[in-house]
């Protein structure tokens, strides 16, 4: 069985708003809600599981009822930082729905809306085979590495450099072994593939789609709401 894991328990501070973002309004909806509808019809994905801020697991509630997300089974409240969210909900999974080992679990930022299920398919199939595998774009960008002064190191070699996205897979046993050493180290990884590196596993990128990317700032929101409206005109 394949489980997801909907992280939505993010401050948003570089969104300059009171509220989460993952509940701003994007397309008449909140934001979550179309990870939510895409993860709910992919029929590889068995349940799903929402992390959340404490205040606002009545207004996911709510959305879920109402938007009947029936493979949506629990909202949880999420921690200080998206990796305690992470390991918060892969404790309840183990704990109470006891999956094999070998099952597959998915983590996906709830403020990614356009997120594809092709994108999910191949992360289930390659972390399947794998052990761990995540959706990227190769960097286009000239990166350089500096020290404490702000002084240029050198120029990475962009041809090896990807910039990560979500969703994210890790098998059961790599993920239990992975959060819970990184807990044990209080090693802060940021993001999910990266804690099972430390333990000399090798993850599996996939090709993500350049739509696929994180509402992180208003800029963010305002792309995406273009976006929207590009795609009802093409309809």
């Amino acid at each position: 069985m394949n489980y997801a894991i909907i992280l939505a328990s993010g401050m948003g501070k570089r969104m300059q708003m009171q509220k989460n973002k993952v509940l701003v309004t994007l397309h008449r909806k909140p934001l979550i809600y179309w990870s939510l509808r895409t993860f709910e019809k992919v029929s590889e994905i068995e349940k799903i599981v929402v992390t959340s801020r404490p205040g606002e697991i009545e207004e996911l509630e709510k959305i879920v009822r109402k938007n009947r997300f029936k493979k949506v089974v629990k909202i949880l409240a999420g921690g200080a930082e998206r990796q305690y969210s992470a390991q918060i909900g892969l404790k309840w999974i183990i704990e109470e729905l006891k999956p094999q080992k070998k099952a597959v679990i998915i983590f996906h930022n709830g403020a990614n809306p356009f997120v594809s299920s092709e994108e999910i398919k191949q992360t289930i199939l390659a972390t399947q085979e794998i052990g761990a595998a995540a959706v990227a774009l190769p960097t286009t960008d000239t990166i350089k590495e500096v020290d404490e002064k702000n002084l240029v190191v050198k120029t990475l070699d962009r041809k090896k450099l990807w910039n990560m996205q979500t969703p994210q897979g890790l098998r059961l046993d790599w993920a239990k072994k992975a959060f819970f050493q990184a807990e044990k180290d209080g090693f802060l990884g940021t993001d999910d593939i990266s804690l099972a590196e430390r333990l000399g596993k090798r993850a599996k990128i996939i090709l993500a789609s350049p739509l696929n990317f994180k509402i992180t700032r208003p800029l963010d929101l305002e792309l995406a709401k273009i976006i929207f409206k590009k795609k009802l005109c093409s309809e």
